[in-house]
Parts: C-alpha cells; sequence; structure tokens
C-alpha cells in the first residue's frame, strides 16, 4: 500500500542535473503502451527543455533531459526511448519540422510539408515507426500519416472525410472521434488496410475518451447533456451506461481506463482544487485516492504498473503523480520544495455571490500591501498548482489574492457563462466588491491593494482601475487588450473564434459604458506599468502601443506615472519562470511599491514603438 504523497528517491540523472530548478511542465504525452511519457519542462533560468520519463513498477524514472531549443507554444513532444524524444515545432515562416532530439541534443531532422501540418500520436507498438501524424483544420478531408525514421519518411496510412478528433492507439488500429456534417461518431481506423469501420452503431452521436481490455469509453450526446457507456470493441452488444459518474463534486471528466476495462479513472475539479476518483463502471462504487491538495491534468495512462497523470500543488512544480496497483494514494516523483510558499483558499463576497481566491503570504487583515491578482482566459482560473510568478510576488512579502471571479472555471456553468455577452460586467463587479471589502477590513491607515492581470485579465484589471480610480495603489498589465471587439479585429483565427463563442462582441450599456479600455484612459489614475511581448500573437502589441499613446496625449507622464516595457524577443506569455528572470523582478519591484526601473537588457520604451499589430 502506498503512503499520501510519498517522494520517490531521485534518479542518478535527477542527482546530475543542472542546480537550476524546474518550475514548469507542460504537454504531457504517453507512449501507446503507457510505458513511456514526455513533456515540456522551464527551468528557473528560462531554459527550455525536453524530459522523458520511463514509467516501470518502481515509480517514473527521469532518463532524458536536455535543451528544448524552440518555442514551448507551438511544441509538440513524444517519447521515443530512453536516449531520445521526437519533437514538433513550427519556425519563423510557419513550416512544420519534426526531429529526433537525442540526449545530446542532436537533431535528425525530418522536413514536414507545410499544407498539412501534422498532429503526432504515438506509434503504436512494434510498429518501426517513430510516430503517426494527424492533419486536419482547415481541411476538409483528413490524412493520417506513418512517420517513419528512414527513408520513405512520412508515407500515407488513410485519407478519411470529415476531421478526426482525439487518437487512442490500440495494436494496429486508431480509435478516433469522427466529426462529418458537425455529428460526432466514434470510429476505428485499421492502419493496415487503411479502413475505417464505426464503433458501437447503436450508441448514436459520440466522442471516444478511453479504450482498454476489449472497452471503448463514450460519451454519448443526450438530450440535456452527456452521459458516459462503455461499448465492446468487437461485439455487436449496445453500449452499457456508466453508473456513479454523476454523484461526485464538481465537474467530473474520464481519464483512463484500467488494462482489464472494468475500472475508471475520473478527474474531479471542485473550485481551486482537483481530486482523483477510481469508479467501478457497472456497480457504481467509487473509492477517492487520497493526495495533497492541488491541481491535475487531464491526461493520462494506465498499465499494469499503475495509473500515471501529471500533478502540480503550490509547493511543488508539475511532476508526474502514480498511484501503483491497488494503492490507495498518490505518489510523486519530487518532494515539495520547502523554499516554495505555501497557499490556501479564502471565500470573499462578490456583487452576486460568493468568490474564491488563492490566497498568498501573509494575512490580508494586517499584510502591509495587498495584491488582487486576476488570470487570464477568461475561461480559465487560478489553481492549487504551483504558480512562478504567483510564487515570486508572494515572496517579496504582499498578501496575494488571486481571485476567481465569475467568468472562472472550475465553479459550474452559471459561474463560468456569467460573463458570456457581458465582458467587463459580472466580473468587473466581482473584482470592485472584492477590492471594496478588502479597502473596508483592513480598516482606516492600511494601504490600499493594487492590481495585476494577464491577458484577459490585464484587461480586467484596466477596467477596474478605471472603474474605482481612487482605490488602487498600482495596476500592472501584462500583454492587455483595449476591448473585446478590437481584440476580435486584430486578432488570429484562433483568438476570433475564442472572441465569438463567448460573445466578447456585445457592447454594455450601463453607467460604466462601453468596455474600451482606451475610452477610458482618462480614469486610469493609479500609477500603472503595461508589459507586452512584440512577438504576440495572441494580443497584439498595438493594443499596448495604443493605450501609451492615448494616456501620454492625456498628459499622463511617460517614466513617471506611467510606464510601458516592450519585450522584442518575446509573445504572449511575457514572464519567465522564476527570480531569474529580471521581467518578473521589475514587476514584482512595481507591485510592491518599490519604483520601476527597466529590467537589466531591455531598453525603457515608455514611448510606444511606431508600426503594426506585431
Amino acid at each position: 500500500m502506498s503512503t499520501l504523497h510519498t517522494p520517490l528517491p531521485p534518479t542518478a540523472l535527477q542527482a546530475a542535473a543542472p542546480a537550476a530548478e524546474v518550475t514548469v511542465r507542460t504537454s504531457f504525452k504517453f507512449s501507446a503502451d503507457g510505458l513511456r511519457a514526455a513533456c515540456v519542462a522551464t527551468d528557473t533560468e528560462g531554459r527550455h527543455l525536453a524530459e522523458s520519463w520511463s514509467l516501470g513498477p518502481s515509480g517514473p524514472r527521469l532518463d532524458l533531459r536536455t535543451r528544448l531549443g524552440t518555442d514551448p507554444t507551438w511544441t509538440q513532444l513524444l517519447p521515443l526511448d530512453g536516449t531520445s524524444v521526437l519533437i514538433s515545432w513550427y519556425g519563423a515562416r510557419g513550416a512544420q519540422s519534426i526531429a529526433r532530439l537525442t540526449a545530446d541534443g542532436r537533431r535528425d531532422v525530418v522536413a514536414v510539408p507545410g499544407e498539412r501540418p501534422l498532429r503526432l500520436l504515438p506509434a503504436p507498438e512494434g510498429s518501426g515507426l517513430l510516430a503517426l501524424g494527424v492533419s486536419g483544420g482547415a481541411y476538409r478531408d483528413t490524412f493520417v500519416v506513418a512517420v517513419r525514421e528512414g527513408q520513405p519518411r512520412f508515407e500515407d496510412s488513410a485519407r478519411v472525410q470529415g476531421s478526426l478528433l482525439g487518437g487512442i492507439v490500440l495494436g494496429h488500429r486508431v480509435l478516433f472521434t469522427r466529426l462529418l456534417d458537425e455529428v460526432p461518431r466514434p470510429v476505428a481506423l485499421n492502419l493496415r488496410d487503411g479502413g475505417l469501420l464505426g464503433l458501437a452503431a447503436d450508441s448514436g452521436p459520440a466522442h471516444v475518451l478511453a479504450a482498454a481490455g476489449g472497452r471503448v469509453l463514450l460519451a454519448r450526446l443526450i438530450p440535456g447533456g452527456n452521459r458516459l457507456a462503455l461499448a465492446d470493441l468487437d461485439g455487436d452488444a449496445p453500449p452499457r451506461e456508466v453508473h456513479g459518474d454523476t454523484g461526485l463534486p464538481g465537474a467530473v471528466q474520464p481519464l483512463a481506463l484500467n488494462p482489464a476495462g472494468d475500472r475508471l479513472a475520473l478527474l474531479t475539479t471542485s473550485g481551486a482544487t482537483s481530486r482523483l476518483t477510481l469508479l467501478d463502471p457497472v456497480s457504481g462504487l467509487a473509492r477517492q485516492i487520497d493526495m495533497p491538495p492541488g491541481d491535475l491534468l487531464a491526461t493520462a495512462a494506465w498499465t499494469g504498473h499503475g495509473l500515471w497523470l501529471p500533478h502540480s500543488d503550490p509547493g511543488r512544480p508539475r511532476t508526474l503523480g502514480w498511484v501503483p496497483p491497488a494503492g490507495t494514494a498518490l505518489r510523486l516523483a519530487e518532494p515539495a520544495r520547502p523554499g516554495h510558499r505555501p497557499a490556501r483558499l479564502e471565500t470573499f463576497t462578490g456583487a452576486d455571490g460568493p468568490v474564491e481566491a488563492v490566497l498568498y503570504g501573509p494575512d490580508w487583515r494586517t499584510a502591509r500591501q495587498v495584491v488582487i491578482a486576476l488570470h487570464g482566459g477568461p475561461n480559465s482560473r487560478w489553481s492549487l498548482a504551483f504558480d512562478p510568478f504567483l510564487q515570486e510576488l508572494a515572496a517579496a512579502g504582499p498578501a496575494v489574492v488571486a481571485l476567481n471571479q465569475r467568468g472562472s472555471t472550475g465553479y459550474g456553468a452559471a459561474h463560468t457563462l456569467a460573463i458570456k455577452g457581458a465582458w467587463g460586467g459580472p466580473d468587473l463587479a466581482d473584482v470592485t466588491a472584492v477590492g471594496r471589502f478588502l479597502i473596508r477590513e483592513r480598516g482606516t491607515g492600511r494601504e490600499r491593494p493594487a492590481l495585476y492581470g494577464i491577458s484577459y485579465g490585464a484587461f480586467l484589471a484596466l477596467l477596474t482601475a478605471a472603474a474605482e480610480p481612487d482605490a488602487w495603489t498600482a495596476c500592472a498589465a501584462a500583454a492587455p487588450f483595449l476591448s473585446g471587439p478590437r481584440l476580435h479585429a486584430d486578432g488570429s483565427a484562433q483568438v476570433r473564434s475564442m472572441v465569438e463563442r463567448l460573445d466578447g462582441l456585445t457592447t454594455l450599456q450601463d453607467r460604466l459604458g462601453p468596455r474600451d479600455v482606451e475610452r477610458l484612459a482618462r480614469d486610469l489614475r493609479a500609477p500603472l506599468l503595461l508589459v507586452h511581448g512584440a512577438r504576440d500573437d495572441s494580443v497584439p502589441v498595438a493594443h499596448s502601443r495604443a493605450l501609451v499613446a492615448r494616456l501620454t496625449a492625456l498628459g499622463r507622464r511617460p517614466g513617471t506615472d506611467v510606464h510601458y516595457l516592450e519585450l522584442p524577443d518575446r509573445g504572449h506569455a511575457v514572464f519567465g519562470t522564476g527570480t531569474a528572470d529580471p521581467v518578473v523582478a521589475s514587476v514584482v519591484r512595481f507591485l510592491t511599491g518599490q519604483g520601476y526601473t527597466a529590467p537589466p537588457g531591455y531598453a525603457p520604451a515608455d514611448r510606444p514603438a511606431k508600426g503594426g499589430n506585431r
């Protein structure tokens, strides 16, 4: 029996790793047999790394860590063996490349035709392939391509009408959700002959979620929502409804089936925390796995050695967690670091009900300073996961209130969708209500709060600073946009789709008027810091440039009460990963009342550069 979050012994590679700590891990992928995993890591020096793990009976073993050399935002990794990973990235002109990246940093590059960018899936066991590639996107037909190490490097395995979503590799078959005429159907692609067969014909419209032990887990689309069902991969019996999946608190997301196909791992998200539950889909009996309060990612592998999935908590950057066979608790590959600040949850009264926040640092009632932090998204949330920026901010001494106002995920559909068609409406009301509460409860003689936000949170922070001009000691906005309609007009296709999906185009008609930060610039009276990456392909840098120009025209003094830092070498992710990043240090100093100085290596840019959006 395992014990609660028992740290595993360090491997030889871990012992020999550089002193810089890994603070961020993303893009986890598992091999088809679940015995290997790979991820993108970033350390406190800002170096991007490829990591690969072996997943055996004694736990995860880190056996590859090498420099990535690419932008992790557009990087795909797949584990190959103990000495290499497969990497895909996009170059300056948008061309995709695929390479085998070895532990010594060597790359065996494979060029990919630019008109058919590929999403990578793990190669079937024993196939001799590096990976499978799935095209899609703007193309009506989807190609499945075999990616080889020798010649020919690419070979079409199948051409399918419609889009293929997901992809679970089972021997010589790959299970997909086929989207044709906007109707999802479960299908199996036979890699030997390129044939495509429907699965569970009686399921109706459904998505493939997991498969193992001759069974496939489906999400059946029925009036009023989705229902989980199990179907036989090779049988004609109708799908059987999964019992017990609706009695768990919070949002429920299936992760994996065990090798026998008779147990289901479920991720439940409730507010800022995640839980892991193992369910018997026939009886409905559920068993919760013990784990420290934290955050789980919705990707997993379940083998004979146990269940594997990424976990993070405030004192521990994301790493692989492991539930051994018959285990009752999650074990973690890395111990919590004593230098990291813990976090706790507290509920405040918003404008129309409770609002939860993740709190770092001292008690907000007595702290010398308080910073309200607003997340990006907007469909996102602060969680009990390791956050490098909030760690550094808390280390400087203030009480940090990372708020999950309306629009945040994890609190039910009504909370999340409250801002649909009302950007800067209910969420702005919540932030201002909590700000007033903090000022009132802290009493006279104490500093007013400061505001910090990134992306959508930066837009919201600027709106808040304008709506309550005298309530804030400072406002720092990283990668802000000016309004929903202007973001839609200037953003990428993906950003425009998000704005349309959440209806950020609707103009609010109330006392404050349309939520355009440039229109409200006259009311931005608190000391202001704007930070934007010149290579931002999500929020064009022209939005920050326009706001600085407007503030300057209104008489604000660049370099005195308004500061602008434009980063020529960065994109939407403007912050690094820890104290080694001079940009983080500058923003923290500004928010904590120590004044602003441009970080070393970056020239002051208080007057906006001229030019286009990017």
